[in-house]
């Protein structure tokens, strides 16, 4: 007998998960589990944009240079009435994550393709988690070390929830944590990751058994971490996904409070949720090199060498940069102000089209207030052929010599580069791990 499609079976778990609602919450939370696992076994790989803006905010207690507040101080005065931590600084990413069996890799917006890279690496320090689109829910409801409480019922925003806590200890643990001082944007991450134990509550609506809400806290932390605790809320909705329907994060928002009072905040709206249908394998980070090795992913077509090392060439914005609304991941186009070339040859003509991508757009409150876009360029493109760019910018380098960070000074909270703006660069020799 043929199978009935995936779609139609969910639809007959559901059918008889929601039959005959019961009253009592345990009773309640034992189908609401069992709902929750059954859509995500059959939640096909897919990829969504997910839109991180972060703030960051300066010490909040006074100390003094040879002590710092312990985590019970900083908690202690946080809880007090009149907390109002100052905001130092702001940035934000935009970036494509897959899910495939619960696992997730990210890239930046528009990439062509996902590799092994860590995240964590791409987006070069800052608060960041991952988990909210995968492996939480699994922790959460299919973990057998977990416990569960029943709280009684909420009513927010005229909708009827019921609320439980859940705990889970560090043997049943996988939420992870890595060292990371967060007070800036450009913070280095730490050198490895700590399993910890979590808490929480997640609301449900009593009525479909929909998880609505869930917030899981991680407070418990080694002092290697750096950090006092972290929080993370997500609100859930359904998103059609392939040829279902299934519960997805509409956003997540992640605080986190550093041993030194510091404090963050990074908040991620998920959009352009889709069924993931490349035919390109998956890499994972933590997957050994020989099983890399043995992928059999397609090639990147090379369609000419970069340029030669030593040229020096102007570029003008063909588009402007609106900081209301970019972020790191996005493209920036620009053309050659003049042709460029060597004493035998002109390689590229005046008004040429260069692709480049912001890795850093961050905005600085203190004085003086600017604005920081950090630019790496991608490729040049000429009569329809595309070549590999390499070069390094008039502006201070950021995290690498190949990316120029730019910097605008103005005492408003926005600012748009205008077309037209002008920049120099000088192209250099690829690095080795990009050379073929």
């Amino acid at each position: 007998m043929k199978p009935p499609p995936r779609a139609c079976l969910l639809a007959a778990v559901a059918a008889t998960l929601l039959a005959q609602q019961p009253a009592d919450p345990t009773e309640r939370l034992a189908k609401a589990r069992a709902l929750l696992v059954a859509r995500a076994s059959r939640l096909p790989d897919y990829t969504c944009v997910q839109t991180v803006d972060r703030q960051y905010f300066t010490h909040l207690h006074p100390q003094t240079p040879h002590t710092q507040p312990t985590c019970a101080t900083i908690t202690a005065e946080n809880q007090r009435k009149g907390h109002n931590p100052t905001l130092a600084s702001t940035d934000r990413l935009r970036l494509d994550v897959k899910v495939s069996h619960g696992n997730e890799i990210g890239t930046w917006a528009g990439a062509s393709q996902f590799g092994s890279r860590s995240v964590f690496d791409l987006i070069g320090g800052g608060p960041y988690g991952t988990g909210m689109l995968g492996t939480l829910i699994g922790d959460t409801f299919e973990n057998g070390g977990a416990t569960y409480q029943y709280l009684g019922e909420d009513t927010t925003n005229g909708t009827r929830l019921a609320a439980y806590s859940f705990q889970v200890p560090v043997d049943s643990s996988h939420y992870r944590v890595k060292a990371c001082f967060c007070d800036t944007p450009s913070a280095s991450p730490g050198r490895d990751w700590t399993t910890t134990p979590f808490s929480g509550v997640f609301w449900l609506d009593p009525d479909t058994l929909e998880l609505r809400r869930l917030t899981v806290q991680a407070s418990h932390l080694s002092p290697e971490t750096g950090i006092c605790e972290a929080v993370t809320t997500i609100d859930y909705q359904k998103v059609p996904v392939g040829t279902g329907e299934f519960l997805l994060p509409r956003q997540s928002v992640i605080r986190v409070v550093s041993r030194d009072a510091n404090e963050s905040q990074s908040t991620a709206v998920y959009s352009g949720c889709r069924e993931y249908l490349g035919e390109a394998a998956i890499r994972f980070d933590d997957a050994p090199a020989e099983e890399l090795a043995k992928e059999k992913l397609p090639a990147i077509p090379v369609t000419a060498a970069p340029l030669p090392a030593g040229i020096s060439f102007s570029l003008a914005l063909t588009s402007p940069i609106d900081t209301d609304t970019a972020a790191a991941g996005d493209i920036v186009t620009a053309k050659l102000r003049k042709p460029i070339g060597t004493s035998d040859e002109v390689l590229a003509p005046a008004g040429a089209m260069v692709q480049g991508r912001i890795v850093q757009m961050q905005h600085t409150l203190r004085w003086p207030r600017h604005f920081t876009i950090a630019i790496r360029l991608e490729k040049l493109e000429v009569g329809g052929v595309s070549r590999p760019l390499y070069a390094i910018g008039d502006a201070p380098a950021w995290k690498s010599p190949l990316v120029a960070a730019f910097e605008f000074r103005t005492s408003r909270s926005h600012y748009v580069v205008p077309v037209g703006d002008e920049s120099n660069w000088v192209t250099v020799a690829p690095p080795p791990e990009e050379r073929k």
